[in-house]
């Protein structure tokens, strides 16, 4: 008697729910721009308006900007200081994640004209500092019925 045949998996003929894209730049005002950059063609892909993609851009250059004024940046080799940027795109919302190590990081006062913009132009934003990394994370939902 013949053994089984193995059975054949299925490969997903979609793709996954969820992309990331992951920018790494000196973190320096004149690179900026990247990011800023690669949030419109991702905002795009997340199915916003031209508005909104705007307004997104803005949210980046603020949070990018907030990022680079309260913390006290140690240059370390290889890449180690530079400013990430990860694009999550999961579904209905877009989550950016900026982190930056830094020797020092004050928290922006909530009445920072950054902070407020910020809170005005994203769904959801946090600063958080985990050991040597500060994190600036924003969520940017779909608009409802697009």
């Amino acid at each position: 008697m013949d053994p089984e045949p193995p059975t054949a998996q299925t490969v997903p003929a979609t793709r996954p729910e969820t992309d990331t894209v992951l920018i790494r730049v000196p973190a320096h005002p004149d690179y900026l721009a990247i990011i800023r950059s690669a949030s419109a063609h991702v905002g795009t892909k997340l199915g916003c308006t031209l508005a909104e993609v705007s307004d997104l851009r803005l949210a980046l250059d603020e949070a990018c900007g907030l990022l680079l004024r309260h913390t006290v940046q140690d240059p370390v080799p290889d890449g180690g200081g530079d400013l990430e940027c990860r694009f999550v795109l999961d579904g209905e919302a877009l989550r950016v994640v900026l982190s930056l190590q830094a020797r020092d990081a004050v928290r922006p006062e909530t009445d920072e004209f950054g902070w407020t913009i910020l809170t005005a132009l994203v769904d959801d934003f946090l600063w958080r500092v985990d050991g040597p990394t500060v994190h600036v994370e924003i969520v940017k939902r779909r608009t409802p019925g697009r």
